[in-house]
């Protein structure tokens, strides 16, 4: 099925750079941005100039709109006329973007592959990894008698431009040493002025004029000629990139400095082209249909736009920025991001799991609701995030959570987390078979089935389950889920379906670790706790409301869709037999089943265009959830969706192109518009489609 809209901003990143060429809606700011979580507020200015004097350019640039002319008056020039060309073709595809209007075709690279080990790759393999650049072809066709003058510049205020002129290398602009364009084409130079209108009018006698804020490459278009000029676009941070914990960015150690980065990406543009149109080819020749290979390219640029390598003390650190919010590898992130690394760069999982252990792990007490006085011995848990905004958390601490509320954003997710972290090392360890990680963990391994079973209940024969107890971090306070804004239907932890299949995943996890380990007692102990889990949430099953109730407790008669999301884990690690209707789990796989056809088929937790609605309760819905849960249903209870998939992905692509236009890849949306969650990278969930 076609896009909906051509105008969307996407972003454009190299792998680890935490940096963004942003651009794509129409009449809206964008441009390279270093550190951020929205779009650089600057201006992307992309055309050509005809033999008339008029100025034809993509609507990239704030002000842009549909209007086929528009005048503008130049200080110390002749009014000049400006036309915004409308594009016929936008083509963006798992790494490249490409844009096709009058006599112009802009395709921009943004080459991704799996990033070696640190630790035992060479140093060539290194460098050709962390480069910081993208790359761009801009082509222009001037079908005239007379030359034209074609333009690619970046506009922003803040920005205040150097000429870079290095003969037989390459010509471009810097600003601050930091962002930069550059070109080796020939009979292309480099500008910096007021305006393109100004620069291209002739004022004055200097190309390179030290107050512009506009700048770039301009290139002559012989009559009757095309002409396609090379760019790449770079970005360099040098010193320290983090506080609280001083860290540099990795390509420090590759890269000297912005003008070596450039050079390097421009003897090197050939194998980006390589390897753009090598993934470019490895999504089109999936099963997946146009509209889920668009919701999988763009979820891909989206996450290597929030991806961060960092290196301390030689050691490699990976964080994965959230989106907006910019706060350090939140875990809750991880574990839906699980697939997507693993998948590419396995070593990166390890890495933030052992972060979590050393920097961000810590122990709690735990209280009954009804006695929230007594504090019984709880467990070891992790942190929702590691910081925000390169700013390191203390050990032990998130930027995010704060004690003292009850069941609202910004509470602890003590339990989640402890979930999460559990999930990440099962998938983990079944997918690379790294017996060493698991054996040098296997005491926090211990504490995390004890810390689960704890939260249960801390007298075993009491026990039925699923999370009954609270963190002592909530001061007498509740905790929430990664649903954090939803209502209670999947907000709230305690009781909650959604969490208790975490749980039960997690107990799998576990049961098949300890295996590996030969420690048989925790074995049998995670397999009992899993098979409890299970039969209280297969006995939940409400025949008069057709599904079982999202929160196990008050009379609750929400639906979510989320209570399948857990079955994905122990089918990614390989327990098949878990996941089967007649396996050892069966009854409670086959409720599940029974839960999703009922609320799906009912409609109450479908929108009226076909999208997915998570909770029947609350119209808040995350894309990268969807995904997730789509690929259960499809993959793993073998629902027949062929009468909603269609509808489905095509509205979950409206979301993005539409709703979600001037933000890139979103994730969590009302109705069809964002709220929340803008500029994400946790959409990766889609991964999993590859494989179906």
């Amino acid at each position: 099925m076609s896009q909906h809209s051509n105008y969307f901003h996407a972003h454009h990143s190299p792998m680890g750079a935490l940096a963004s060429f942003t651009l794509g809606a129409q009449g809206e700011q964008g441009g390279l941005g270093l550190e951020l979580g929205t779009p650089y507020p600057g201006n992307v200015h992309i055309g050509y100039q005809d033999d008339h004097g008029t100025i034809h350019q993509l609507p990239f640039f704030k002000g842009a709109c549909s209007q086929s002319e528009r005048y503008v008056q130049d200080a110390g020039a002749n009014s000049s006329q400006e036309h915004i060309l409308e594009l016929s073709q936008r083509e963006l595809k798992w790494s490249s973007d490409r844009f096709v209007a009058q006599n112009l075709e802009l395709k921009i690279l943004s080459p991704f592959f799996s990033i070696p080990e640190p630790e035992i790759a060479n140093d060539g393999e290194l460098k050709n990894a962390c480069r910081p650049a993208v790359y761009a072809q801009l082509t222009v066709n001037n079908p005239s008698d007379h030359e034209w003058v074609g333009f690619f510049a970046l506009q922003g205020e803040d920005l205040r431009w150097n000429a870079i002129q290095q003969p037989g290398q390459m010509v471009g602009v810097s600003a601050k040493d930091e962002l930069g364009l550059a070109s080796n084409s020939n009979n292309v130079s480099s500008f910096s002025h007021f305006s393109i209108a100004s620069s291209l009018s002739g004022l004055g006698d200097t190309e390179n004029f030290g107050l512009g804020p506009c700048a770039g490459l301009k290139f002559t278009i012989p009559a009757g000629q095309s002409k396609t000029i090379d760019i790449v676009l770079g970005v360099y941070k040098e010193g320290n990139a983090t506080f609280n914990r001083k860290m540099q960015y990795y390509y420090t150690t590759h890269f000297a400095n912005l003008n070596s980065v450039l050079i390097d990406a421009i003897e090197n543009f050939d194998t980006a082209l390589a390897v753009t149109r090598s993934k470019d080819l490895e999504l089109e020749q999936s099963n997946l249909s146009p509209d889920q290979q668009f919701l999988v390219a763009h979820a891909t640029h989206s996450y290597y736009g929030s991806t961060q390598w960092l290196v301390e003390a030689g050691k490699s650190v990976w964080v994965v920025n959230e989106g907006e919010y910019l706060m350090m590898n939140t875990l809750d992130l991880t574990v839906d991001m699980l697939f997507f690394e693993l998948k590419l760069n396995p070593w990166t999982v390890k890495n933030t799991l052992e972060h979590f252990v050393n920097h961000y792990r810590y122990y709690d007490k735990i209280f009954s609701p009804e006695e929230p006085e007594q504090l019984l011995e709880g467990g070891v848990s992790f942190t929702h995030d590691m910081g925000v905004s390169n700013n390191w958390s203390s050990n032990g601490v998130s930027s995010y959570e704060i004690s003292g509320l009850d069941r609202i954003c910004f509470s602890h997710m003590t339990y989640e987390q402890l979930t999460n972290w559990v999930l990440c090392c099962g998938v983990y360890g079944h997918k690379t078979q790294d017996y060493n990680f698991l054996k040098r963990h296997q005491g926090v391994l211990k504490d995390c089935l004890q810390s689960l079973l704890n939260r249960d209940h801390p007298v075993a024969d009491k026990r039925n389950g699923i999370m009954s107890f609270e963190s002592s971090r909530t001061q007498g306070g509740g905790e929430i889920t990664t649903y954090d804004s939803l209502d209670h239907s999947l907000g709230q932890a305690r009781a909650n379906i959604y969490l208790a299949g975490k749980a039960w995943a997690s107990y799998l996890a576990l049961e098949q670790i300890f295996t590996k380990l030969g420690d048989n007692i925790s074995s049998v102990q995670a397999k009992n706790a899993a098979l409890m889990s299970s039969e209280l949430l297969s006995n939940s099953f409400d025949e008069t409301l057709g599904f079982i109730p999202a929160v196990l407790e008050n009379g609750n008669q929400s639906a979510i869709i989320p209570a399948v999301e857990a079955l994905v884990y122990p089918y990614e690690m390989g327990l098949f037999d878990a996941v089967d209707e007649k396996g050892p789990y069966g009854a409670y796989v086959s409720t599940l089943k029974r839960h999703l056809q009922s609320v799906l088929d009912s409609g109450i937790c479908l929108y009226p265009d076909g999208a997915w609605k998570l909770s029947s309760t609350a119209d808040n819905s995350w894309a990268s959830k969807i995904f997730l849960n789509q690929y259960v249903a499809r993959q793993i209870l073998g629902l027949d969706l062929s009468n909603n998939s269609q509808l489905a992905d095509n509205a979950h692509v409206r979301w993005q192109q539409i709703g979600a236009a001037a933000s890139a890849c979103c994730d969590q949306f009302s109705s069809g518009k964002p709220i929340g969650s803008l500029y994400y990278p946790r959409c990766v969930s889609n991964i999993l489609w590859m494989q179906e």
